[in-house]
């Protein structure tokens, strides 16, 4: 008989396990509890809406608006709370969401902005994600992710490159960047970041208003194709970057009287990594 009974009892124990208790399984089932992932906007008229990517036609209704604080305002967030009520208006479900607990999706996106399809560097570089950090920024692109950093040890910039694949999650992309990078500045300088196209990574040394180096690097061939000197108003237009390269005293001697400088407009295809001259040598005092 005893040896009958401990089957029986544990029959009995994976039952009760299996089924649990019907008001603790009906309140974990409670459809109006949510946790839900995405970010809380401020509309034109001054409301606060929530959206998540998951639900395009669904927009939640913070039941009480007032409550959000801006620090949680367009950045990532896990949002827990019940939805009280729902209405459909225009082709769009809203629902009025009883906010319980809001929670940054990591420590560091209590204080960062993402913007999507901006366009950073040179006019006509290619547009991608921004994810704007307290103490750098992630530029995320379909294929690259570039991460510009104030060092830590001096006044410059480092910056760090790595490939990534289009389905990756664009959160952990830019919080992680581990690897080997195609393209590293442990400690750039006044070298910045100066947009992508392509393949092509553009960094600049100095500021961009100024006479300044502009340096082009292949992340496909992990070759380097251009280090220039030029003046402002370098732009990208269809796989070409245009740009006016001031030549260096020697070679100025070829085009102009001594004591002049020589700007020659150039033009680099981004595609065989080979520049070319585009107009004619100007001389300048």
């Amino acid at each position: 008989m005893h040896r009958l009974l401990f089957p029986i009892l544990a029959l009995f124990v994976l039952a009760c396990a299996a089924t649990g208790d019907p008001a603790l399984a009906a309140s974990e089932q409670d459809p109006r509890k949510v946790t839900l992932y995405g970010m809380f906007h401020q509309t034109p008229e001054g409301g606060i809406v929530f959206s998540n990517a998951e639900e395009p036609d669904a927009v939640y209704l913070p039941f009480d608006p007032g409550s959000i604080m801006g620090e949680v305002v367009n950045i990532k967030v896990q949002v827990e709370g019940e939805i009280r009520d729902s209405f459909t208006r225009q082709g769009k479900s809203y629902r009025i969401l009883a906010v319980a607990d809001i929670r940054p999706m990591t420590a560091e996106y209590g204080s960062t902005t993402i913007e999507q399809g901006q366009r950073f560097g040179l006019p006509g570089a290619d547009p991608g994600q921004i994810h704007a950090y307290h103490d750098k920024t992630c530029y995320l692109y379909d294929r690259y992710a570039v991460l510009e950093t104030l060092a830590s040890y001096s006044d410059g910039h480092t910056l760090r490159v790595l490939a990534h694949a289009p389905g990756d999650s664009k959160d952990a992309v830019c919080e992680n960047l581990e690897g080997r990078p195609l393209f590293e500045i442990p400690n750039g300088g006044d070298f910045s970041y100066a947009g992508l196209s392509g393949d092509t990574l553009f960094v600049q040394n100095g500021p961009a208003d100024a006479i300044h180096g502009l340096m082009a690097v292949n992340l496909a061939t992990q070759k380097q194709t251009l280090d220039a000197t030029v003046v402002p108003g370098s732009s990208l237009d269809k796989g070409t970057l245009r740009y006016n390269e001031l030549l260096p005293p020697h070679a100025a001697l070829k085009y102009c009287p001594v004591g002049q400088t020589v700007i020659m407009p150039m033009a680099l295809d981004l595609k065989t990594g080979k520049p070319r001259d585009a107009g004619k040598p100007v001389c300048r005092p």
